[in-house]
């Protein structure tokens, strides 16, 4: 008997010591993981009110008073003159004496156009007008037969040797032929008329330059048929054409200045004035940009754009620019009003609206805001929220609030 109850004591104790065992196990590794984690949030909270405690240090800068800056806006090139010659007349090119590129002059003869019909129509009105002319000197001629006999019936009256019939006929016979000459003259007058206009077509025939310039267009040539006044086919025309598109028998330009038309956006415009100097470029092909003034202005803004278009007018002597070129017109605008100007990195924008970082007296962070004005690139205009004497972030970042103190570090003058 005490053997056998033994052996379920024996069972009990190792039951129990493998308990103990495996608790001790698991408090083990309960205080293993559990220290280093009370340790590093020990080292971070150490951390956070270090770093609450360090001040960032933040480059600051001064406003300077807007002085003038330079703007560059695109603009294109065209001819100081250029026209579109068409037809005057219908017919067949019979000779073209000019191409594209060519130099003419004022009256130099360009092409001449054959036009049979004119020539017939002004045979036939050469022949009508000498026949009228014939016609009126027989209406004179039966005129002056008219006067002679009632001038002998008017003498034979006063003898009573002709009836008072005869007199009242030669009468009448006289207004007549006076009404006869005057249509006649009437009509040599007409015949006159069409004769020259018929001459002025045919004068027609031949195209000339109506001032000196280069030919830019050339749409016909030998044996084209020209309707007067209508399109013609392209057949030859320069890039720099500004018509677009097929037209009249030539285009010619002059070139020897340009107008070069520019946009300028609203903000700039009340900058510019007629006379206002500037530069015009064409980056890769000018070696230095040539010198013009503003010529005029459309003193309307465009409503799709809101820009004023201008034109400036520069000399082109040695044709180094062309008409329909792309190119660059360089203004130095002006401050307009009591301005402050900023680097543009200094500028934030946000959900809360224009600001600058300023900071106080007590090195803490202030968000001041700011009315911008025209944006320079690497600087700003400020219109309104400052009075010149703040200290302001250079750079300020996402992580800057509003109170957060602050270390500042003058930074060096932008020279501008």
């Amino acid at each position: 008997m005490d053997v056998n109850a033994g052996v379920p004591r024996s069972r009990t104790r190792t039951m129990i010591a493998i308990g103990i065992g495996i608790l001790s196990l698991f408090l083990i590794l309960l205080v293993a993981g559990t220290v280093p984690r009370v340790r590093n949030n020990r080292g971070l909270a150490v951390a956070a009110k270090n770093a609450q405690n360090t001040t960032t240090a933040v480059y600051v800068i001064r406003p300077e008073p807007a002085a003038e800056g330079g703007l560059s806006l695109a603009a294109t090139t065209q001819a100081i003159q250029d026209t579109i010659i068409y037809a005057r007349t219908s017919g067949y090119v019979g000779k073209r004496y000019v191409d594209i590129g060519d130099n003419v002059k004022a009256g130099q003869l360009l092409a001449e156009i054959e036009s049979p019909e004119i020539v017939q129509q002004l045979s036939q009105a050469r022949a009508d007008l000498l026949q009228s002319e014939k016609n009126l000197d027989l209406q004179k001629a039966t005129l002056d037969l008219a006067h002679l006999t009632m001038g002998r019936y008017s003498e034979a009256d006063v003898e009573g040797a002709v009836a008072k019939l005869a007199v009242d006929q030669s009468v009448a016979a006289v207004r007549t032929g006076q009404a006869a000459v005057a249509a006649a003259e009437a009509s040599v007058a007409s015949y006159q008329a069409n004769v020259r206009r018929l001459q002025e077509l045919t004068s027609f025939e031949r195209v000339v330059a109506p001032f000196a310039g280069t030919v830019i267009q050339r749409n016909a040539d030998v044996g084209t048929l020209i309707t007067a006044g209508s399109p013609t086919n392209n057949t030859a025309a320069a890039p720099s054409s500004v018509t677009g598109g097929a037209n009249g028998l030539f285009e010619i330009a002059q070139i020897d200045w340009l107008r070069v038309f520019v946009n300028i956006p609203q903000a700039y415009a009340p900058n510019v004035r007629v006379g206002l100097p500037v530069s015009v470029s064409v980056r890769g092909h000018l070696a230095q940009p040539v010198a013009g003034t503003v010529t005029r202005t459309a003193n309307a803004f465009d409503p799709a754009t809101r820009t004023l278009l201008a034109e400036v007018d520069v000399p082109n002597r040695s044709h180094m620019l062309l008409p329909g070129m792309f190119a660059y017109v360089a203004f130095t605008i002006g401050p307009a009003g009591t301005r402050w100007r900023v680097p543009a990195t200094a500028a934030i924008f946000d959900a809360q609206g224009t600001r600058v970082a300023i900071v106080g007296a007590d090195n803490t962070l202030h968000f001041q805001p700011v009315v911008f004005g025209r944006d320079l690139g690497a600087a700003i205009d400020i219109q309104n929220g400052l009075r010149g004497d703040e200290a302001i972030v250079k750079q300020p970042t996402v992580s800057m609030h509003e109170g957060q103190v602050v270390r500042p570090i003058a930074s060096a003058p932008s020279g501008r």
